[in-house]
């Protein structure tokens, strides 16, 4: 299992590239034009936001990892100074930093939503 250092960085480099959209509006946009290769979620999100990150997920079939960061954590991460409840890879190469990511699935036909505590 990947440790939650490792996946700042991770993130954090992802988003330099420019292979991360943030904020919870624009990860389910990312979603629906299927640009989002998985989906990061904070744990302080609420219920709401959850569900509609989850539900839109889990109809594309993107893949969801609930992370143990707030939002302002989460935020920092990728380089924002303002909260954010989500953030998505847009950039399924990116999934080879992260342990979890089973590289047989990078074929673009991943299986479901899963949530995943790091």
């Amino acid at each position: 299992m990947l440790d939650l250092n490792k996946t700042k960085n991770s993130l954090g480099l992802a988003k330099k590239a420019g292979a991360v959209t943030a904020g919870t509006e624009l990860v389910i946009d990312a979603v629906r034009k299927k640009k989002a290769a998985h989906v990061f979620i904070c744990s302080d999100a609420s219920a709401q936001t959850m569900k509609k990150l989850l539900d839109k997920t889990d109809f594309y079939r993107v893949p969801v990892t609930k992370l143990d960061l707030t939002m302002s954590e989460l935020a920092r991460c990728v380089g924002l100074t303002r909260p954010t409840a989500a953030v998505s890879l847009t950039n399924k190469n990116f999934l080879k930093l992260f342990n979890f990511c089973d590289l047989s699935d990078l074929s673009g036909e991943s299986g479901k939503s899963a949530e995943v505590h790091l």
